[in-house]
């Protein structure tokens, strides 16, 4: 299953406050992980759940948080509403995880 995901990176101080960093991109995902979780930025919030992925080797050199699973996949969040047609089978099923290494 490929997906659009947001991959947190540290954080660096702006002027007089953290600035969170982050990559969007397109990547296989091994496994989904919910409940659905929501972020807030003011006003405006967003949907997400979690899933782990195969990083590609374009940001395996960046500088990550130390978070790698055993199996050699990253935790990453997906935005629900940028993957809603093809995450739509999983929140329906209110299941908390799914192995989707197989799935097309």
């Amino acid at each position: 299953m490929r997906l659009v995901v947001r991959l947190r990176l540290p954080s660096t101080w702006q002027g007089r406050r953290w600035k969170e960093d982050y990559e969007i991109f397109e990547c296989v995902v091994a496994r989904i992980r919910g409940p659905e979780k929501t972020f807030t930025h003011g006003k405006h919030g967003a949907t997400y759940i979690h899933a782990d992925v195969d990083l590609p080797e374009k940001y395996r050199t960046q500088k990550l948080l130390d978070l790698w699973n055993p199996d050699g996949t990253y935790p990453v969040e997906v935005i629900v509403n940028h993957n809603r047609k093809t995450l739509a089978p999983f929140l329906a099923s209110g299941d908390l995880e799914w192995d989707v290494r197989e799935m097309a």
